[in-house]
């Protein structure tokens, strides 16, 4: 499946997220923002499609808030 990109409002969430998504199993790779995404952070996760609801669901439980999905 093609991977999508996941992104947040700060850096810092932007490492927050990848703690809380390592710590439930989703691996997540931290990638400089792609042009085309509207974002006051510089960094974005990419991960395999086909992890969206898990990633989604373990951001939910970590109290992190996502800015946006681009797939």
């Amino acid at each position: 499946m093609a991977d999508i990109i996941l992104f947040f409002s700060s850096n810092a969430d932007t490492m927050i997220a990848t703690k809380a998504l390592k710590d439930s199993g989703v691996t997540a790779k931290m990638i400089p923002k792609p042009a085309g995404v509207n974002s006051v952070s510089n960094l974005c996760l990419s991960l395999d499609g086909g992890l969206e609801a898990p990633a989604v669901a373990a951001l939910k439980g970590a109290n992190v808030n996502l800015g946006g999905v681009v797939k």
